[in-house]
Parts: C-alpha cells; sequence; structure tokens
C-alpha cells in the first residue's frame, strides 16, 4: 500500500514533467516497451516488494547495511553482462564488504550465521539484485530514451504492477499525516528527482561508478534511524557498517 502510494504521487510529477520535454513520451516501439517495463518491475515493483516486505521485519539501519550491497551486485552483473573484468583489488574489496554484510545477518556471530538468519535478511538481500538489474537495463534503454522518459515510464508500468498487487492487502481506515508527509518526501525526492538523476549518471559516469553513491544510504540511515526512529543500533551494526563502506571504498578508490 505505501510503495503504491509513493508512485502515484511520483507519477503525478513525473508524467507531466516528462510529457513537457517531450510529448511523445509514451510513444515507443516494442524493444522499448519491454525494456521500459523490465524497468518497472525489477526496480520499481520487486525492489519494492522485497524492500517493504524485510523492512517489517528487521531494523531501518539494519536492512540499510544489506541494501549496500546495491554497487558490489551491480558490478558483478556489469561484468557479467559486458564482460568486463574484475581487478584483484575490487574482489578484496567485494569479500571485506561481504563479510560486513554477513557480520549484520549473522548479529555478530559469523559462525552463528544460518541459526540466526531470518526472512527479513533474506527480503533484503532481494533488493541488491533487483537494483543491479534495473541499472543493467537503464543502461540499454537509455541508448535510445532519456533518463526523464525511463524514470518516467519505469514508475508509471511499476506503478501498474503495485496497484495490482496491493489489491490483495488490507488497508487502514485512517492514514496519519506524517505517513503522508513520508509518502511525499518518497514520491518527489526519493523518486522524481533521485531516479532521474540516478539515470543521468549512469549516461555520465557508467553503472559502476554510478551505484558506488548507494553506500551514502548505510550512512545516513545508522544517523537518522538514532535520530529519528530512536532505533538502538548494536556494536556489531557499527563493525558491519564499517567493514561495507571500507570494502566499496577499496573497490572504487583502486
Amino acid at each position: 500500500m505505501g510503495a503504491s502510494l509513493r508512485y502515484i504521487i511520483a507519477c503525478v510529477f513525473l508524467l507531466p514533467l516528462a510529457w513537457k520535454t517531450n510529448r511523445d513520451f509514451l510513444r515507443v516501439n516494442k524493444k522499448q516497451f519491454f525494456q521500459l517495463c523490465l524497468l518497472g518491475f525489477s526496480g520499481i515493483f520487486a525492489y519494492n516488494f522485497f524492500f517493504f516486505k524485510g523492512l517489517k521485519l528487521v531494523p531501518a539501519s539494519h536492512g540499510a547495511l544489506l541494501v549496500a550491497l546495491n554497487p558490489i551486485m551491480v558490478m558483478l552483473f556489469s561484468a557479467w553482462k559486458y564482460g568486463e573484468k574484475i581487478k584483484k583489488v575490487r574482489i578484496i574489496g567485494m569479500l571485506i564488504a561481504l563479510m560486513g554484510v554477513v557480520f549484520v545477518i549473522s548479529r555478530g556471530n559469523p559462525l552463528e550465521l544460518f541459526s540466526s538468519f531470518q526472512w527479513g535478511d533474506a527480503f533484503m538481500l532481494g533488493c541488491p539484485v533487483t537494483w543491479a538489474v534495473y541499472t543493467i537495463a537503464g543502461k540499454e534503454a537509455l541508448k535510445t530514451t532519456t533518463p526523464i522518459q525511463a524514470s518516467a515510464w519505469a514508475s508509471l508500468s511499476g506503478c501498474i504492477m503495485l496497484l495490482l498487487f496491493a489489491g490483495t492487502e488490507t488497508y487502514p481506515d485512517f492514514v496519519p499525516g506524517k505517513v503522508w508527509i513520508a509518502l511525499s518526501y518518497l514520491g518527489i525526492i526519493g523518486t522524481v528527482l533521485a531516479f532521474v538523476w540516478y539515470y543521468e549518471g549512469v549516461m555520465k559516469l557508467g553503472v559502476t561508478r554510478t551505484a558506488v553513491f548507494n553506500n551514502l544510504v548505510p550512512v545516513f540511515a545508522l544517523i537518522l534511524s538514532v535520530f529519528i526512529l530512536k532505533e538502538q543500533v548494536h556494536l556489531y551494526t557499527y563493525i558491519g557498517a564499517a567493514l561495507v563502506i571500507g570494502g566499496v571504498v577499496i573497490i572504487n578508490r583502486f
């Protein structure tokens, strides 16, 4: 329900913007149609399905660290798709980052990884996979479309999928004002601006260098989860965060 409302709000702003820049943005050929719908399925529907399901079961700070695997997954998918060679130093950075994720998932005890693994962790791990598909598919779609057109199509098609899925859920009788404020922020800032700018980065910097900025997510999530959500962040979360961020820095620094 929350994800559906987010993208309805996003479409209210994004579709007129896309129409203003190109009044024929809805006219696409068959190949473009499937490419753009794949963006909606992977980056909007599937990603939000995994994200919100996981967020119900694990703290926001915990989930954000698992989502920090996005750049690594993008790098792996890019290497597979385009045959790019991964340097040894990047492999080392990747292993360090994965150690951080394992540390968080195991709640600070890697030897008990499988006994402490939760469904929330499994859902959150679906986010990096679907985001990598969204990024790589976006690179292909941007060869014949613009960032605004691709984002508009992704939001529109993904929103339709979410609405179809939302029909199976129960809805609250009343939505508090602070929830509407949060949804509006996600729709306008987190979707319209962020998604368009993300694809602008993919066009100018490439998929791997653009995806690395996702690693700012756990940094801000840890800070905001403490100050806004009043979550208690455990020591293993900070250790895992340091390993994840350190690994990604190694990947991109060298």
